[in-house]
């Protein structure tokens, strides 16, 4: 058996669910989607080791990698995507594994020629080759069950009633009726993620464009997920990593922040928020993940999965004004922000806090903010650990629209 030690390929395709939806190993992301992939197809970065490599749209500039390794981050090899997967010496070299951010039939099409060439216990993860069932797995139909099973086997007054939890439609007239039931609901896209593919309904009827939405979702979905607006005050998750015996292992929790209409903005670091500690205490933190690790195995999920995942849960007042935890609003079968966070988290100094956030701004490009922030919030260390100021996380010198960086402060002044 070979000693050598083998790379692994990133690539960063946070559009699976959407390629899920669609089904076919031809679809490509819209103008929008397609460019945010492309300006932070660094991000895997974080996950890999120095013998790994990321495949990118661009290289990134020296400035960047400077800025990088001053920061204390390794850095893997980065090669370009098109040329690389038409590189024969490349394409037949050993490699240890694959890693998309996330799979589905487009990007296992990409990958078909380079899965010859990894080890053999990448060919036998469940998630190695695409399966007629996965795609039910990555469903937000899939996340319903799991919640489902949890409610059923706990009896905790601080979970949502059974009575609030989405409701499959197939049809106009069945949302009407939720409608007239809950007055405010939330319509979502079995399969779509960040917060997109959802719409948020305040007014207790449905407008023409939102019946639009509707029916052009259910012809290429086949339904919708449909749950009340909820009170929500705060937005975390629960991440865990399913290893090759199907064990699932719980890595830690993340806070993140959302938009007023229920999309991602950026995510928490530096530990529980102050505020959310009053109702999230360890040992309930602690039990909400067993308690999801055993509906994650008995719905099958654990068997047909390796790899990262997240669990996004919300907490929520009721009608009587108690706060209520939602365990499982939605499960991303992939990489994702929430554990991107946490391995920032690492390099953070005790006494930090602060946000991750992806930049976007119409008109304006990452390079411009990036000057502004590197020169009014320095990144300052404390005792070899990031303290305060700003870092960018992709290149800040190509024009991106979409960026990503840190911004730290002290606990103190928070």
């Amino acid at each position: 058996m070979s000693s050598e030690i083998l790379p692994k390929i990133f690539i960063y395709n946070p559009t699976c669910e959407i390629a899920i939806a669609n089904g076919t190993a031809s679809y490509m992301p819209n103008k929008t989607l397609s460019r945010f992939e492309k300006d932070l197809d660094v991000l895997p970065m974080h996950f890999a080791d120095e013998k790994d490599v990321v495949l990118i749209n661009q290289l990134p500039d020296q400035e960047f990698i400077t800025v990088m390794k001053e920061a204390g981050i390794s850095l893997p090899e980065f090669k370009l995507f098109e040329s690389s997967i038409q590189d024969k010496e490349f394409v037949k070299s050993a490699k240890e594994s694959l890693e998309p951010w996330g799979w589905s039939p487009r990007i296992h099409h990409i990958f078909k020629h380079l899965k010859d060439s990894c080890q053999q216990e990448f060919k036998n993860r469940p998630n190695a080759e695409w399966q007629a069932n996965h795609k039910d797995l990555y469903s937000r139909k899939k996340a319903l069950e799991v919640l489902n099973f949890f409610l059923d086997h706990t009896n905790n007054s601080l979970y949502i009633e059974k009575e609030q939890i989405a409701t499959i439609c197939t049809s106009v007239s069945e949302i009407e009726k939720l409608i007239n039931q809950w007055k405010q609901i939330v319509i979502k896209a079995p399969w779509s993620s960040s917060g997109r593919g959802l719409q948020v309904l305040r007014q207790s009827h449905l407008n023409d464009s939102i019946i639009q939405w509707i029916n052009g979702t259910l012809g290429i979905q086949g339904y919708v997920m449909v749950e009340p607006l909820l009170d929500k005050k705060y937005d975390f998750s629960l991440q865990f990593y399913i290893d090759a015996k199907g064990e699932v292992n719980y890595i830690g929790n993340g806070f993140f922040a959302t938009n007023s209409n229920g999309q991602y903005d950026g995510n928490i670091i530096g530990g529980m928020p102050t505020e959310i500690k009053e109702f999230l205490s360890d040992d309930k933190m602690q039990q909400l993940s067993e308690d999801l690790k055993e509906a994650l195995i008995t719905c099958g999920v654990a068997q047909n999965y390796y790899g990262y995942l997240g669990i996004d849960c919300m907490l929520f007042r009721d009608q009587y004004g108690e706060m209520k935890l939602q365990p499982c609003l939605e499960i991303n079968l992939r990489y994702n922000m929430g554990i991107l966070a946490l391995k920032l988290d690492e390099h953070l100094h005790a006494e930090t806090k602060g946000i991750f956030k992806v930049h976007f701004q119409p008109k304006s490009t990452f390079d411009q903010f990036h000057k502004e922030m590197a020169k009014n919030h320095p990144l300052k260390w404390k005792d070899g650990k990031w303290f305060e100021g700003y870092l960018p996380l992709v290149s800040f010198n190509q024009n991106k629209v979409f960026g990503a960086y840190l911004q730290l402060e002290c606990k103190e002044k928070q």
